[in-house]
């Protein structure tokens, strides 16, 4: 083989290293332009930690390097690298599907990005083109196994959520029309009761009863509400939302407005998610933003429609949020659900200078009327 392409060991590893749409897309993106990882992971829409992860691989590759920088780290597509192992990477970039129109490959065309020269004619002859055609195949198949079980992964996903929602609902209306009922029933009978008592002091423990029994109906009911609200199945999003913010202000003394486009009833499962994430992003406000004012706008334009929950509170490291195990499960349950219909999610936040949460989902042309 030629000398300008590493021994075969040597080769079979980095070729393995390239089997990953993330890496690749961390070259495309260092082919436009040196960058920090909070750079990319803003870019690519990963947690930085990951970004940072991807980094080291390459960095162990020789295909990427460090720039010199006060402002932290900061990496470079190394372009020489590249250049040598020009035959097999070419390959590699054409079989993997990015799964985006502006993929490595669409961006070779690019004065700025990474251009690389056609493979020699050593390289195209070499006794080892065999086995490097054989690394490829299995890459390949190993690429389509990972894309299906993704796949599968998706449609669990769905399953267990649309499963979630259906006992929720089950149980929203049991307490509803079960439990709330047979205790408003029972308040009803104590005050009858408390009528009827001859002495002061079974008529004052009569009315604490009452007192205690008014408390715990509330809680049923704002349960049930929690679980799965009728206004969601009955109005839809628009007054969900609204009656949502409204509870958010009375129960956490949080002021809470809603600004919304007249949308009238969208998909189904559209106005469940979007619901869900308010509910989600209001509970973390409420939990650990110590914010004193939150704006939700709900906007349509087009097929296009996003919602925008931005609160004034003190702000968190978003990247390391998403990628701690515990503190990132909220917004990973919103882009689960989000990814249930297309839709996006994006987190702005850095510390004291509050948060806003977008969710994006394009819907149906033929429901946009």
């Amino acid at each position: 083989m030629s000398d300008a392409i590493p021994e075969l060991a040597d080769l079979e590893s980095t070729l393995r290293a390239l089997a990953n749409k993330y890496r690749l897309e961390i070259l495309n993106a260092l082919g436009h332009g040196a960058a920090s990882p909070v750079a990319l992971a803003r870019t690519l829409g990963l947690p930085r930690q990951r970004v940072e992860r991807h980094l080291a691989v390459l960095l162990d590759r020789h295909l990427v390097r460090l720039e010199p920088s006060n402002n932290g780290r900061v990496y470079a597509l190394d372009r020489e690298q590249a250049a040598l192992l020009n035959a097999t990477f070419v390959s590699v970039v054409g079989r993997i599907d990015m799964g985006s129109g502006a993929g490595f490959a669409g961006s070779v065309a690019s004065d700025d990005a990474l251009s690389l020269p056609p493979a020699p004619e050593a390289c195209r002859e070499c006794q080892n083109a065999s086995f490097v055609q054989n690394v490829l195949n299995e890459l390949d198949e190993s690429l389509e196994k990972a894309r299906a079980y993704d796949v599968r992964l998706r449609q669990m996903s769905s399953q267990v959520l649309t499963a979630q929602e259906v006992e929720r609902k089950r149980l929203s209306r049991e307490l509803h029309d079960d439990t709330a009922q047979a205790l408003t029933s029972v308040l009803v009978r104590l005050r009858v009761i408390e009528r009827l008592a001859d002495d002061e002091a079974t008529r004052d423990g009569l009315a604490e009863l009452r007192t205690i029994l008014s408390g715990a109906l509330e809680g049923v009911r704002a349960l049930a509400i929690d679980l799965r609200p009728r206004v969601l199945d009955d109005l839809g999003l628009e007054m969900a939302l609204k009656a949502q913010v409204r509870d958010f202000t009375q129960r956490w003394g949080i002021d809470a407005t809603l600004s919304s486009d007249r949308l009238g009833r969208l998909p189904t499962e559209v106005e469940l998610v979007f619901y869900r994430v308010a509910q989600e992003a209001l509970s973390n406000i409420a939990k650990h933003a110590r914010a004193s004012r939150v704006e939700i706008s709900l906007t349509k334009r087009g097929t296009r429609l996003r919602m925008l929950i931005e609160d004034d509170g003190r702000g968190f490291d978003a990247d390391a949020a998403t990628d701690a195990v515990d503190a990132g499960l909220g917004l990973f349950g919103m882009k689960e659900r989000l990814a249930l219909v297309d839709g996006t999610l994006g987190v702005e936040s850095s510390a004291g200078s509050g948060t806003r949460v977008s969710a994006d989902v394009m819907l149906p042309a033929e429901r946009t009327n």
